[in-house]
C-alpha cells in the first residue's frame, strides 16, 4: 500500500481510528484519508473543539476523536456547529456577555484552560469588550468572535495523506 497527498476536498464519513496527532477517516467516496498533525481542531473539522454530544451530533458530528472531540464531515458544519452554539436565540451562551459566555465554554480546570486569558485575547482581537451580551453583537463582531476563538483554541494544519494501492 502506498501512501499519497490528498489534493481535492473530502467529507468525512466516518472516523476509523484515533490517536494522539492522527485521525484516520473513511470519506463519502469511500477514500481512506490519514489527518496527521496539525491540531484536533484541524484534525476534527471542529474550530472550537466542542465535544461530541447532543448538541454536536444534532449538527452533525459523525463521530469523536480519542479523547471525546466532535468530528464534523467539513470544517464549514463544525464552524456552523459554533457559531450555533453561541449565537441562536435558543442557546444557554445567546444573553450571556462575553466573559460568562467564555467562562462557560472554556472553564478553569478543563484542559488547561485560562479563561482570563481567553477573554482578554478575544475582547482584544474581536473589538468586543467583555460585558458585551453575544446576542447584541453584530455579524461581524460574531465572526471575528469565531475566527479568534478558533486561533485561540489552537487551530493549526496538518497533513492529509490519501491511503491507496
Amino acid at each position: 500500500m502506498s501512501v499519497r497527498e490528498l489534493v481535492s476536498d473530502f467529507r468525512i464519513k466516518l472516523v476509523l481510528k484515533s490517536r494522539k496527532g492522527y485521525l484516520l477517516i473513511l470519506t463519502e467516496d469511500g477514500e481512506e484519508v490519514e489527518r496527521i498533525g496539525g491540531s484536533v481542531a484541524w484534525r476534527c473539522n471542529n474550530p472550537g473543539n466542542l465535544k461530541n454530544g447532543k448538541f454536536s451530533k444534532f449538527y452533525g458530528s459523525i463521530g469523536q476523536d480519542f479523547i471525546g472531540h466532535a468530528v464534523f464531515p467539513s470544517l464549514s458544519e463544525g464552524k456552523t456547529a459554533q457559531y450555533n452554539l453561541l449565537f441562536s436565540p435558543n442557546s444557554r451562551y445567546y444573553n450571556m456577555n462575553l466573559e460568562d459566555a467564555i467562562n462557560r465554554y472554556a472553564p478553569y480546570g478543563d484542559a488547561n484552560n485560562d479563561p482570563d486569558k481567553y477573554i482578554s485575547y478575544i475582547s482584544r482581537n474581536a473589538n468586543i469588550d467583555k460585558y458585551d451580551i453575544l446576542s447584541d453583537l453584530s455579524e461581524e463582531q460574531r465572526n471575528d468572535m469565531i475566527k479568534y476563538m478558533s486561533i485561540f483554541e489552537g487551530y493549526k494544519e496538518g497533513k492529509d495523506n490519501f491511503i491507496g494501492d
